[in-house]
């Protein structure tokens, strides 16, 4: 069982991914932007961030980037969430630090392989 943060701006989008994951056990945070779930990773241990790219005020992309700089959070699995298909701005997630990539619209078997993957997988 992970601690999963699920930052996105759109709260059907956060009670989707987290409706999908809780099957298989996981505990949930759920905030709606950087702030918020800096705020969170403050007060608790956060094993996956799903992160969406585009949100207003800090986007996913600085969200990463301060994930990566923070030493409490640096070794987290980040997966960066996005409708963006455009291989420039996959590249910007991972060059940031994300440890993969999920489009939007959310493929559930696709969802739950990469977080399963990334839960899997040694710390960075």
């Amino acid at each position: 069982m992970a601690r999963i943060l699920i930052v996105d701006d759109e709260e059907f989008i956060r009670d989707l991914i987290k409706e999908v994951l809780t099957p298989q056990g996981h505990e949930f945070e759920l905030a709606a932007n950087g702030s918020e779930a800096f705020e969170l990773m403050r007060k608790k241990t956060i094993d996956l961030a799903i992160v969406d790219r585009n949100m207003p005020g800090m986007t996913g992309i600085e969200v990463v980037q301060l994930i990566r700089q923070n030493p409490k959070t640096k070794t987290m699995k980040v997966l960066m969430c996005t409708a963006s298909s455009v291989t420039k701005e996959i590249d910007e997630a991972f060059n940031a630090g994300a440890d993969d990539y999920i489009l939007k619209p959310l493929s559930f078997p696709a969802l739950l392989g990469k977080v399963a993957k990334a839960l899997a997988s040694p710390a960075k």
